[in-house]
């Protein structure tokens, strides 16, 4: 990659801009943040209308990367996946924002086990590990980024300038394709429920949307990822420590089975998506294995780590919060330039001998 070229971003025009402005903004108010969303929302509206800017205004400079609709960011994820399959020999294919309803495909990202794309897998939704950036959510206490932003505002010396612009780099850093996961659609969304500020309070009981409760962090995801393929190499699936994970309920779907099963093992799941940066080697005996590295330490977790600790974020100190914000921050950027890195080279070949690989598509 050329030197000081950035990553691509997939956000609004104008976006590091409007998102900076906003912060600073914000900072010039007495607004105030709350646990409860239902007072948040309250102050939300109360502060919006005080700046004397309309919803619509504020909630265009910002978007989620892998929302449904946003078939730019797709299209180069999709990209990446048939590069990396290319890469690591994977008969895999891949196709971005396809339209078919007789199959129940509606965007995101079509798996296919053959080149000519008839035999289809599922379609799977792109989630990003950078944690919430909407501009709603600094008015409530449970974000990390609100928490940081917050603690910013109280101090009598703050540099509103510094501060925005530290929380903008650091969103658009995050919302590039480095910053995504990848599941399978049919279960995204119960999934995900669960990998956030709290569990799912859902009124109609449903028990797949209420098991178990992970901080949305990239270290215990991962983490979880690693279990399941030590869950499958178990013969004694009695003796798995670690069932209270939440992707622990997932292992018996099929979209399950069938996605951790084009990988050989962790390691081959970490190198085929590039999270190298996330992970530590802890070869033993020869073997190469991977451990997910602790976020809020920079070190690898300890093996057998079991202690999967509650609403840490929402009581981390100043400077550890911020080291950790770092940490994200610069590993999500190297993963992204790797990423694109490998676009290029990929596409490159392709230009060079005029034609594609065997496992490569164009949309």
């Amino acid at each position: 990659m050329e030197a000081n070229k950035k990553i691509k971003s997939y956000e609004p025009e104008n976006f590091e801009e409007n998102y900076k402005a906003y912060l600073v903004d914000l900072l010039s108010t007495n607004y105030k943040t709350y646990e409860n969303k239902g007072d948040a929302e309250k102050e939300r509206k109360r502060i919006w209308k005080q700046l004397g800017d309309s919803e619509t205004a504020y909630c265009d400079i910002y978007i989620d990367p892998d929302y449904k609709k946003n078939k730019d960011f797709y299209r180069h994820l999709s990209s990446f996946l048939n590069a990396a399959s290319w890469k690591n020999k994977k008969k895999l294919y891949f196709k971005a924002n396809e339209h078919k309803p007789d199959k129940n495909i509606d965007g995101m990202i079509t798996v296919y086990k053959d080149p000519k794309c008839e035999d289809y897998c599922f379609t799977l939704h792109s989630d990003q590990l950078g944690f919430s950036a909407v501009p709603w959510i600094y008015f409530s206490t449970k974000y990390p980024l609100s928490r940081y932003f917050e603690m910013q505002k109280n101090k009598s010396d703050k540099d509103p300038d510094a501060i925005a612009n530290f929380l903008t780099k650091y969103v658009y850093t995050t919302r590039t394709l480095g910053g995504s996961f990848l599941w399978p659609e049919s279960w995204y969304k119960a999934y995900n429920m669960n990998r956030g500020n709290g569990k799912n309070d859902n009124k109609d009981n449903n028990k797949d949307n209420n098991i178990g409760y992970i901080e949305d962090r990239v270290d215990l995801t991962l983490l979880e990822i690693k279990h399941y393929f030590e869950y499958r190499e178990l013969d004694d699936k009695k003796k798995f420590k670690y069932s209270g994970d939440i992707l622990f309920s997932r292992y018996k779907f099929l979209d399950t089975q069938t996605w951790f099963g084009f990988f050989d093992s962790f390691e081959d799941y970490v190198d085929f998506f590039l999270f190298n940066g996330f992970v530590k080697e802890i070869n033993k005996n020869g073997k190469k294995e991977y451990m997910p590295i602790n976020i809020l330490t920079g070190d690898p977790f300890e093996k057998d780590y079991l202690n999967y600790e509650k609403d840490v974020l929402k009581v981390l100190e100043e400077d550890k919060l911020k080291a950790m914000l770092d940490l994200v921050m610069r590993k999500v950027k190297t993963r992204s330039e790797d990423m694109e890195k490998l676009i290029a080279k990929y596409n490159q070949t392709n230009d060079t001998k005029g034609e594609k690989h065997e496992n490569i598509l164009h949309e």
